[in-house]
């Protein structure tokens, strides 16, 4: 039977883009059939034919390539004296008339796109909220005061949001074009109005606001890795993939259900430095009369604290990068460009700074921080603020990030240069000294800690610092042996990092998918509105994607080709009926839109050729139609090639 489950998908996917493409012809069929052009043939399909038959005029064929197919009508591609002269053939009709034909298989698409999307909202979709887990310090949504918690209800004045919507809004956003969102902020009354500009950041594809879907409660596989600062991990842990986190606390104490990704962070950091009892929920097996259990099983695991692991010794801290709008940070008279040198008169390690925040929530600190003058020279100034209790380390890295210090609302780059060496540590063993510059770290485990044969170097450099991505990724990977390449030497320095037992860690080493809420069936008119949406959205969408593909605001490695329009359906294959036809419908609208662009061979192209023939009143000369013909399949082999590289790349990419 597993067997069977891959095939089943398999045939879903060849059925499904076989429908697509039919559809698409048929419009081209039906409308020649009704203006009275004899079609000679009907392909699904290029290439030597797998099956075949004749009725009446018509030669129907299923050929062995299946990306694309046509429509052969009498006349068709003849010109000049070759031209013939049957009041059926499909040259002999009206300029309108061909507009009609040509034009049909896009219309036919866009119908079957509405169709398949309003299909879908009627039978229950899932969808990824728009509600915000990570924000990027330093990008737009960080300037503007965005929360991780906080959730868009609308943008520019549309509602019924996802996650999806909100990343296709921005990323198709015109230069220097404001956005405008709703937000929803726990604890607070009313929506919150903001105003960004989205941008295309050095590591990013495309233009983003700094943003990371939330998190929600449903494990992953592998459901559990233990920490490297574990010192004893469970054992028989029997928590598996798809279970759902619902209660926490720490031990010795009743858990606490969780209704929010923030509840479990909370808890997180209030009892770092206690076991934590959790509480999964498992669906129940089907009964041997049909049903499932009233209630579903429930799965109890405790989990020690974790510890940070480090190296043992102290970097160096830059001038603050990014400060949050509306933050303490901001209120107490931070500034970028500020160096904290010294806090609560004493010198401390920039990385261990908003755990000291934390640990020191609604307690007032000393901040001494050295700021340049208008003159250029520096001063000293000494700055007081009382941190929150913003959970720090739960949060996801950006590549090139600064160390957010969530409890002030402020961020700076950490650089990997040393300044300290703590006695008796990995880093004093390895015969590491002040001043040392590190340029790369590199991995030699994978995440579970098996063995992989494989590498992975993380390199520093004055544009890139980065060493807080780098340090966070230690806390999630089995303890293993690093390699450190320090002042450029050829060989490298090969360091474990050791736990430490004053600094805890919250998180305690579970893999937590993103969150997916199920949106219930709609009613037909609630569906025909949500997927009149998502066709204009997606109509849209494709060229605006166009579009910034020209000005350079979107990467071209972002495109797929067949290999991964076949991948993406196929998973939708196996989530279930309606995300299968609800991909159908993006891919028939994705077929209809690109059809109409204006190149040769496509249906756009010979719709230019006809507009420039009703303005003419005569049609083109041969030489521009050939010339048109012969530019226009060079771009389409060309784009054909390039996305086949694209798709190519990323599976090899996934095996280096």
């Amino acid at each position: 039977m597993a067997l069977l489950t891959p095939i089943a998908n398999i045939l879903k996917v060849v059925v499904g883009l076989g429908f697509v493409i039919f559809l698409h012809e048929l419009g081209h069929f039906l409308l020649a059939k009704w203006n009275g052009v004899k079609v000679e043939k009907f392909s699904i399909g290029f290439g030597p034919a797998l099956f075949g038959f004749r009725r009446g005029e018509t030669e129907y064929v299923l050929a062995a390539v299946p990306l694309g197919g046509f429509v052969k009508m009498l006349g068709e591609g003849e010109g000049g004296d070759t031209r013939t002269n049957d009041p059926r053939a499909y040259p002999n009709q009206s300029v309108w008339a061909r507009m009609a034909i040509i034009s049909a298989g896009v219309f036919m698409n866009l119908l079957l796109g509405f169709a398949c999307f309003t299909f879908a909202f009627t039978q229950g979709v899932e969808e990824t909220p728009a509600k915000i887990g990570v924000v990027m310090a330093g990008s737009p949504a960080y300037e503007a005061g965005i929360r991780p918690g906080d959730e868009v209800v609308a943008i520019d004045g549309r509602r019924d949001i996802t996650f999806m919507n909100l990343k296709l809004r921005v990323a198709l956003s015109g230069k220097d074009q404001v956005i405008h969102l709703d937000l929803k902020r726990p604890g607070h009354a009313g929506l919150v109005p903001v105003d960004l500009i989205p941008r295309r950041e050095r590591t990013a594809e495309m233009p983003t606001i700094g943003i990371v879907p939330s998190e929600g409660f449903e494990l992953g596989k592998p459901p559990y890795i233990a920490p490297p600062g574990t010192a004893s991990p469970p054992k028989g842990l029997a928590f598996q993939p798809g279970d759902t986190l619902v209660a926490a606390g720490p031990e010795g104490e009743e858990p606490q259900p969780l209704d929010d990704i923030l509840d479990y962070h909370r808890l997180l950091a209030r009892y770092r430095d206690r076991p934590l009892v959790h509480v999964v929920e498992r669906d129940g097996r089907e009964s041997s009369t049909g049903g499932k259990p009233a209630t579903r099983p429930r799965i109890t695991a405790t989990l020690p604290p974790n510890h940070f692991v480090d190296f043992g010794f102290r970097l160096t801290i830059e001038p603050i990068s990014a400060i949050q709008a509306g933050s303490i940070a901001e209120k107490a008279g931070f500034r970028p460009g500020d160096v904290i040198v010294k806090v609560n008169d004493e010198d401390f390690d920039p990385m261990r700074l908003p755990s000291l925040c934390l640990d020191q929530a609604g307690q007032t600190m000393t901040f001494e921080v050295q700021r340049h003058k208008p003159d250029g020279g520096l001063e000293t100034k000494t700055l007081t603020a009382t941190p929150d209790a913003t959970q720090p380390w739960v949060d996801f890295f950006f590549p090139g990030e600064p160390l957010k210090v969530p409890g002030l609302g402020l961020a700076y780059p950490v650089r990997a240069t040393i300044k300290e060496v703590v006695p008796d540590s990995p880093a004093a063993r390895a015969g590491l000294k002040v001043g040392d510059v590190i340029n790369s770290l590199a991995f030699t485990r994978a995440a579970t800690g098996k063995p992989t044969g494989k590498t992975e170097v993380l390199n520093f450099s004055d544009e890139l610092p980065d060493w807080p991505r780098v340090f966070a990724a230690l806390q999630t990977r089995v303890r293993q042996e690093v390699l450190l390449t320090v002042n450029n030497a050829e060989a490298p320095i090969r360091i474990t990092p050791e736990a430490d037992s004053t600094w805890f860690h919250p998180l305690r080493g579970l893999r937590l998918l993103g969150l997916v809420r199920a949106l219930p069936p709609q009613s037909l008119p609630d569906a025909l509105r949500r997927g009149f949406h998502e066709t204009v959205d997606n109509i849209l969408s494709i060229y605006a994607t166009i579009w910034s593909l020209v000005q350079g605001r979107v990467s071209p490695k972002g495109l797929a080709g067949p290999i991964g329009i076949a991948e993406i359906a196929y998973a939708s294959a196996g989530e279930g009926l309606s995300d299968l036809i609800h991909f159908f419908g993006m891919l028939s609208i994705n077929l209809a839109v690109l059809n109409f662009l204006p190149i040769p061979p496509l249906d756009g192209g010979q719709m230019v050729y006809l507009l420039a023939e009703k303005v003419r009143g005569r049609p083109l000369p041969e030489s521009a139609l050939s010339a048109g013909m012969i530019i226009g399949m060079s771009l389409l082999l060309c784009l054909i090639v390039f996305v086949f590289y694209q798709d190519i790349a990323r599976i090899v990419l996934r095996f280096l």
